[in-house]
């Protein structure tokens, strides 16, 4: 995603391989990186179950 504000422009991406975020500022000496602050720790896998529907037999 990129967007502008006070004729900056910026781009967030997620790098999936490392499951974090990316953001950077383009300036004229070309794309500078801007640090993410992370606070929230880390957290464990999620898993999602879900409920089988079953049919009643007719």
């Amino acid at each position: 995603m990129d967007f502008q504000v006070h004729d900056q422009t910026y781009f967030l991406g997620l790098a999936e391989d490392e499951r974090r975020w990316l953001f950077f500022v383009s300036t004229p000496t070309g794309m500078q990186p801007i640090p993410i602050y992370a606070d929230a720790p880390e957290s464990e896998a999620l898993f999602v179950l879900q409920e089988e529907k079953h049919r009643m037999p007719s």
